[in-house]
Parts: C-alpha cells; sequence; structure tokens
C-alpha cells in the first residue's frame, strides 16, 4: 500500500514529514490512488466514524497530539498538510459519506485531533501528568 519507508500509522513527526513529502511528490500519483482505494475499506456508519476510522489508521494516538487543524502552539497545521485532501479524498469514495462537504470533514478532524491526548493518556493507563498542586 505504502513506499517500503512509510508505516501506517505513522508513529512519528518525521513519519508524518515523510508521509506528506511522499503525497506532494507527483510521480507518485499512482501509489496515492492505491493508498486512497485502501483507506477508503476501512468504512463507519456515518461521516464521524468514517473520519475518525481514516485518521486513526493514518496516525498513531502519540503522534496524533503534535497536530491540530491550524497549527496553534507550534503543533503541525493539518489544514495546510497534503494528508487533508488525502482524507477528503478517502471520506467521499466511501458510499455513505460521498456527498458531505468539506466543512463536515473538517469539523470531525478537528476534534478528533482535539481528543488526541485524551486517547493517549488513555493507552498508557490513564495517567496524566499534574498541572498544578491541589489547593486546601
Amino acid at each position: 500500500m505504502t513506499p517500503e519507508n512509510i508505516n501506517l500509522p505513522l508513529e512519528h513527526l518525521e513519519a508524518v514529514e515523510a508521509f506528506e513529502v511522499f503525497l506532494k511528490e507527483p510521480s507518485n500519483h499512482p501509489a496515492r490512488q492505491r493508498i486512497i482505494a485502501s483507506l477508503a475499506r476501512i468504512g463507519g456508519h456515518d461521516v464521524k466514524r468514517v473520519t475518525w476510522n481514516i485518521l486513526g489508521r493514518l496516525y498513531s494516538d502519540d503522534v496524533s497530539h503534535q497536530i491540530n487543524w491550524k497549527g496553534v502552539n507550534h503543533k503541525k497545521a493539518f489544514s495546510q498538510m497534503s494528508a487533508k485532501s488525502l482524507l477528503f479524498s478517502v471520506v467521499r469514495k466511501n458510499s455513505l459519506t460521498k456527498s458531505v462537504t468539506d466543512a463536515e470533514v473538517t469539523k470531525h478532524t478537528i476534534r478528533w485531533f482535539n481528543l488526541a491526548m485524551d486517547r493517549a493518556t488513555k493507552r498508557r493507563g490513564g495517567v496524566r501528568p499534574p498541572t498544578c498542586p491541589s489547593q486546601p
């Protein structure tokens, strides 16, 4: 599905960068189409589940909390990434979600990245670093 040096889900920012370079390269268009076809088989019962299932296949929880829609707080801006157009293409390849708007996919994408830290924390046993000492 993907080149040998790119494994999904992407687990490090370096892998995210490599995937972005791969997606931008015009000569990789046939491989990009194969990735779209493969990811489109993931499915889901509505636009939210389809979007979240695809994002979950693309990005590990550990790397997803280093990305957000706008790139605020020193994170990567998904809205500027080539993976955004890949995601939109994959979502629209699903028969249930073929006519969704960019706004619908965007809304669910933003939420998925916003919840990334919670997903990563749950997988580590629910322990979050303390934010401030409790007040008496």
